[in-house]
């Protein structure tokens, strides 16, 4: 028996990175975009068989909905399906409630924008010094002063469907709106220092990073938020050229860097709240 061991344990560990490499659509098994359906709901009716929306509508009556508002859940879910037919993940998003924004990922990730900027300080009001926009179409990194602006952040932007950031909610957006009143930042927003606390992660980005297994060059180890802020003074009181270059550098592998983590966290969001449905 204990020769087969090592076979078994291949197998199961086979099958369990199988599941993390695909990316379940999350959204057209949620619930929780129909009237008075709660996290504890959502859950009975996928415990009661009716696992997606296809599902649901083609039921005549489904656990824990009352059957006076079913036809109002089939509605919901009728113009959820609409949406997502249609790409658009600002509708959806409408529906849903804000903390549970990720399950648009699974549908649109792809179109995703990785979003990550530095500043001057750590206040709000601070000068917004480097903004990174990653996409699978390109990278762009903007520097104040050099066409650093709103229309290039957009421009950057244009075509994605969601944004991706670490923080982002309480520090980036809200610092870019004080800076770019025009920039439009509407988009579903996967936040993920938020989302990864859902599944047990702890700490900053690059704790994270380091539990995933993302490696960072050796130019840019040890650098933080902090040292950020000198690089970008050393670069405006001396013109120091490679501080400027280190903070770009820095700045980009932060936001390149969100994807990896993006696409470990997700799967296991997906599994923790409902993976037992696949």
């Amino acid at each position: 028996m204990s020769r087969c061991l090592p076979g078994v344990l291949i197998e199961r560990m086979q099958g369990f990175f199988e599941w993390f490499r695909y990316r379940p659509a999350m959204i057209r098994h949620t619930f929780r975009i129909a009237p008075s359906v709660g996290t504890k709901k959502e859950r009975y009716i996928w415990e009661s068989g009716v696992r997606d929306w296809e599902d649901f509508l083609a039921s005549r009556s489904v656990c824990a909905v009352p059957d006076y508002r079913k036809k109002e859940c089939d509605l919901a879910i009728s113009k959820a399906s609409e949406l997502l037919d249609d790409g658009d993940a600002a509708g959806l998003n409408g529906l849903l409630p804000k903390s549970e924004q990720w399950r648009l990922f699974g549908e649109f990730g792809d179109r995703a924008a990785y979003l990550d900027i530095e500043t001057d300080g750590l206040e709000r009001d601070s000068l917004v010094t480097v903004v990174t926009v990653h996409t699978v179409k390109d990278t762009v990194t903007l520097v104040h002063g050099r066409g650093l602006d709103d229309g290039a952040i957009s421009d950057a932007l244009d075509g994605a469907s969601m944004l991706v950031t670490f923080n982002g909610s309480c520090f980036d957006l809200p610092v870019l709106r004080e800076s770019f009143p025009a920039l439009d930042l509407t988009l579903p927003h996967l936040d993920l220092r938020f989302a990864s606390r859902k599944v047990g992660y702890r700490g900053g980005l690059k704790n994270l990073e380091a539990e995933i297994g993302i490696s960072r060059d050796e130019g840019i180890q040890g650098v933080d938020g902090f040292e950020a802020v000198r690089l970008w003074k050393r670069w405006c009181g001396r013109g120091d050229a490679d501080s400027l270059e280190r903070l770009t550098e820095y700045n980009r592998a932060d936001t390149v860097n969100l994807k990896r983590v993006a696409d470990a966290v997700y799967p296991r969001l997906v599994r923790e709240y409902a993976g037992y449905i696949w």
